[in-house]
């Protein structure tokens, strides 16, 4: 019987983590849509013109930010303790790492995303009294978001390089997908080099195929 337990439970996490991996690719790509179409960003140097146009596409923004930092941090937990469970027989030290690496951009990810939602509602309410105090807010929680969960993905990065290199150690799961993730993982610890601004979407675009083959990895009977 406790087997039997055990195993209902192992499925049920292996399919809970496939419907995670997918919303997370699918989370990948609404933010890439809404930045990269919906959005469109001044040209212009002033400030006061990028934090006036955030105001006039506030509610857009934020839902961008609660389903691209949220709601991924919410999926990409579920996906760390699925992949973790469905590498169980590794046991091993480097996959401890790579797991615990994942559990720190949950964090990482989640805390991005809070900040970005109170300090844009800040900044924004702050430029009608004082602008010159609203576009040093500006400035402020720019830096700290993307220092927290964007504009560096080496944390990330690790998760997936480290799992994916214990996957192809001890010859769990497929090969293919682990040799790419050792690929999406270079990309993202990459990130730290800024002289490279591709990398950051090389690690974007190449996660989302990642994700997309752990999700039909991770069901039970694979």
């Amino acid at each position: 019987m406790t087997i039997n337990t055990e195993n209902s439970v192992n499925r049920a996490l292996q399919c809970t983590g496939a419907v995670a991996s997918m919303g997370m690719a699918l989370c990948y790509i609404f933010m890439f849509i809404v930045f990269g179409a919906l959005l469109s960003f001044p040209a212009s140097d002033s400030i006061a013109d990028k934090i006036q146009y955030i105001a006039e596409q506030q509610l857009l923004i934020s839902l961008a930010y609660l389903v691209g930092y949220l709601v991924f941090g919410g999926l990409l937990l579920i996906s760390v303790q699925a992949l973790h469970n469905k590498m169980q027989l590794a046991n091993s030290g480097l996959l401890n790492t790579a797991s615990l690496f994942g559990i720190v951009w949950v964090v990482l990810m989640m805390a991005s995303g809070m900040i970005a939602l109170v300090a844009m509602n800040t900044m924004v309410s702050l430029f009608k009294k004082s602008p010159l105090q609203a576009e040093t807010l500006f400035y402020t929680y720019n830096t700290i978001v993307n220092g927290l969960g964007g504009g560096i993905e080496l944390v990330g990065g690790l998760w997936v390089l480290l799992a994916s290199i214990c996957g192809l150690v001890h010859k769990i799961m497929s090969k293919g997908l682990h040799m790419l993730g050792v690929v999406v993982g270079t990309f993202g610890v990459l990130t730290l080099i800024p002289s490279i601004p591709e990398t950051k979407e090389l690690f974007g675009l190449s996660q989302i195929v990642w994700f997309i083959w752990l999700a039909l990895a991770l069901r039970p009977g694979r």
